[in-house]
């Protein structure tokens, strides 16, 4: 890791979604930088080491990662970059996504996931040529790709709900294995998660319309010329 090169642009969008944050969680105004050529080397540093730790895991949201200890750590008023490079954020971001499970679907955080879940699993399903319709039989060296997608926070639980052939899939996997992919605590909660579903208001219809939607637009890109 060498300083001489400079700030690169995914190091810049870094500095500014923590300048954005944190301002953000002051409510305070702020600008985002344009000009780095007068950043100081520490954190320069501190960026890099950030940079390469994202890149490393790709799945990890930015702004989650960030704005993760303020929803963690409440008492806490500020997170400044250095504390990203350490292993204490990365147990933040993990507390904050296994926090954001369990909010209620209906609830507007919850829905906004669920739609980038529904996203994800289009795009998904078009870089592997498969139908929406069958994400779930989906494997990915012998494991079930929506696991895979579970842990690493790429897909909203919900979502899988939506799929009849969900709950059979899942029972198909060895407990063992199950707690190991995506976690005891997870496993234990799925049964909370089926009833949030199927009481839901909003989520249940948007979920199941939602599938049915990229569905029908991963069929049209498919057959067009």
């Amino acid at each position: 890791m060498t300083l001489e090169e400079g700030i690169s642009n995914f190091e810049q969008h870094i500095y500014n979604t923590h300048l954005k944050v944190t301002r953000t969680k002051k409510q305070q105004p702020f600008k985002y930088r344009k000009n780095f050529d007068s950043i100081d080397q520490r954190t320069c540093l501190h960026l890099k080491k950030i940079a390469i730790f994202l890149k490393k895991f790709p799945h990890i949201d930015i702004t989650e990662f960030i704005s993760a200890p303020y929803s963690v750590y409440q008492d806490e008023e500020y997170f400044d970059l250095e504390y990203y490079t350490t292993l204490k954020a990365t147990k933040a971001y993990t507390l904050y996504q296994n926090k954001k499970k369990f909010i209620d679907p209906d609830d507007m955080q919850q829905l906004e996931n669920i739609q980038k879940s529904l996203l994800f699993i289009s795009s998904f399903c078009l870089e592997n040529n498969i139908p929406v319709t069958e994400y779930i039989e989906h494997k990915t060296n012998n494991t079930f790709s929506f696991l895979l997608h579970l842990r690493e926070h790429r897909v909203n639980v919900y979502c899988l709900f939506g799929y009849p052939s969900f709950d059979s899939a899942i029972r198909s996997v060895d407990s063992e294995i199950l707690s190991f992919t995506i976690g005891s605590e997870f496993v234990d909660s799925l049964s909370f998660f089926r009833t949030k579903f199927l009481s839901s208001r909003k989520a249940r219809t948007f979920i199941e319309l939602g599938i049915q939607k990229i569905n029908t637009k991963n069929n049209l890109i498919k057959t067009k010329p």
